[in-house]
């Protein structure tokens, strides 16, 4: 049975809470509402006396001027009574009903709630006086929390997939179909060659840097020509375009969007530096020759902003090619393939580890030159990760830095490697030091089979097989040295020293090496520039 009230209590007004709470001593969240656990703690009773005044509701609190407009969803009370118009039972201690006008709601004193006063001029907050919340005033609440965190979830969601902003007057990417195409070499011609025969993109534009040879392309009925065992296929949808040497006398600046250099390693910066202009954040280069760090040397030269900076991918061409009867001719001699894969600039020392979301790989801008080429008939072109691409150059390019300085400093063929003992020991040496190199790179702990083909005796057979396979031929090295042409020394055993020092490998060997061929080719150099030409009838 409930408990009687006191008579000071009986007396005072209060008004009733449309929902029950039970209020505990607080020691922690104990389950209450949110709207209950509040910076005040929990509600206290304060001592109820005869010099206590009821606690207003703060939706009945007047105010000079104010009208008194009682909230949604509340009772509004009756006004106070004196004690004069309390009955004689309520004062001997028992409760009476309560007597007002008809219009009036009486006041209702709830069983187990026991509704809390204030003593006089005692400051409260609504927190603290408006008690328990109406169920729909909270549920309306909770509907309003829900409704801002989707909002939340949904701005968030805009945002990761929006694309990303750029400096102000940076053109944004737009796809493009048209290929440039840089190097006169056979590799250049067989690519430039296959792309012609592709109706569905635009002509191809062969980029010639040399006024004689425009003239020969000109001479050669514009067209390249493939020859293939007994037949040939003549293609025209070639369009050449001659770059000056001073990119101020260019007829076009127009953006070059997909370019595929075939150059030797040593040529591709300064043949890029005369179409800088035209390349920005909008291209994509497409690096297609022997040696490795091409992109890390363009990028230090001419891009060093990277919100400017273009694209790059690394090619690795494996067809085997022969001249054909002019300069815009070529033979296929045993088709291959195009091994390509994106090239991800090193980051920079930092204490933060910080990667972009998406992915750079997944990105269209990165990745749309790679669906064009792999998706030209005739080329034979494949996208790889970075891991497997080296696992495929990694043999023609460790035959390139071992066995053709060794042909170069010792003035002698293929075949006479095979044949001396002290040449073939010290290529076992050279092939042992790159070994336990590209065994410590980081590509290849992301790789289980391009570590197990470096530490392997795999690497070693591949490079001597290549050498039984020249016989008598001569090294490419060889030749360039001994015409006082640029090498691609720098772009081979430089690469693998360079990446040796980044992981703290031994690479004595490969740096001696590398150092003999640039004095030799000094040497060289030398006396051709002492030789005197001597003057004949013909010539005059």
């Amino acid at each position: 049975m409930r408990r009687l009230l006191d008579r000071d209590f009986a007396t005072s007004r209060c008004y009733s809470a449309q929902r029950t709470s039970t209020y505990k001593p607080w020691n922690g969240p104990r389950g209450l509402p949110v709207h209950l656990l509040g910076t005040f703690g929990p509600m206290v009773i304060p001592p109820i006396n005869q010099h206590t005044q009821p606690l207003r509701p703060p939706h009945l609190e007047r105010t000079a001027g104010s009208v008194d407009l009682p909230l949604a969803g509340r009772e509004v009370l009756p006004p106070a009574r004196s004690s004069e118009d309390v009955p004689a039972a309520a004062q001997d201690g028992h409760i009476a009903p309560a007597v007002g006008p008809a219009e009036d709601t009486p006041a209702t004193i709830l069983a187990d709630h026991v509704v809390p006063t204030i003593p006089s001029g005692a400051e409260i907050s609504t927190d603290q006086a408006g008690g328990a919340m109406p169920a729909e005033q909270e549920r309306s609440g909770e509907l309003d929390r829900i409704q801002s965190k989707l909002a939340l979830w949904d701005a968030e969601e805009r945002q990761a997939h929006a694309r990303p902003r750029l400096p102000v007057g940076v053109p944004a990417f737009k796809p493009s179909d048209q290929i440039h195409v840089m190097g006169l070499d056979l590799a250049g011609r067989y690519i430039a060659h296959a792309l012609a025969g592709c109706e569905t993109i635009p002509p191809v534009r062969y980029l010639i840097h040399r006024h004689f040879l425009y003239k020969q392309w000109h001479q050669a009925d514009k067209q390249l020509t493939l020859y293939r065992g007994a037949t040939s296929i003549a293609r025209r949808r070639v369009k050449a375009e001659l770059i000056p040497e001073d990119p101020a006398d260019s007829r076009s600046n127009r953006v070059i969007d997909n370019l595929l250099v075939t150059l030797p390693a040593a040529e591709v910066l300064q043949a890029l530096g005369h179409i800088r202009h035209r390349l920005d954040h909008r291209s994509t280069i497409c690096l297609v020759n022997d040696g490795l760090g091409v992109a890390e040397a363009l990028i230090e030269a001419y891009f060093p902003d990277e919100s400017r900076r273009p694209i790059f991918l690394l090619g690795h061409f494996t067809t085997s090619l022969g001249h054909g009867e002019s300069r815009f001719s070529v033979a296929e001699i045993r088709p291959g393939r195009l091994y390509l894969s994106l090239f991800s600039p090193p980051k920079e020392a930092s204490r933060f580890n910080i990667k972009r979301h998406p992915p750079i790989e997944r990105t269209a801008r990165a990745t749309h030159f790679i669906r064009l080429l792999t998706a030209m008939p005739g080329l034979n072109a494949t996208g790889h990760p970075m891991p497997d691409f080296l696992r495929y150059k990694l043999p023609s390019m460790a035959f390139r830095t071992i066995v053709d300085p060794l042909a170069a400093l010792l003035d002698c063929r293929y075949s006479e490697l095979t044949s001396n003992p002290y040449a073939r020991q010290l290529m076992d040496r050279l092939i042992g030091e790159l070994s336990r190199l590209v065994s410590r790179l980081p590509e290849c702990r992301q790789s289980k089979r391009l570590k197990q083909f470096a530490v392997s005796s795999a690497l070693r057979d591949e490079v001597f097989h290549k050498l039984m396979l020249r016989r008598t031929a001569d090294s490419k090295l060889r030749v360039q040295i001994g015409r006082g042409w640029d090498t691609d020394i720098n772009y081979l055993s430089g690469y693998f020293v360079r990446r040796g020092r980044e992981v703290q490998a031994s690479v004595t060997a490969l740096d001696s090496i590398m150092w003999a061929v640039k004095a030799k080719q000094v040497v060289t150099l030398g006396k051709l520039e002492g030789d005197i030409p001597f003057e004949t009838e013909d010539s005059a």
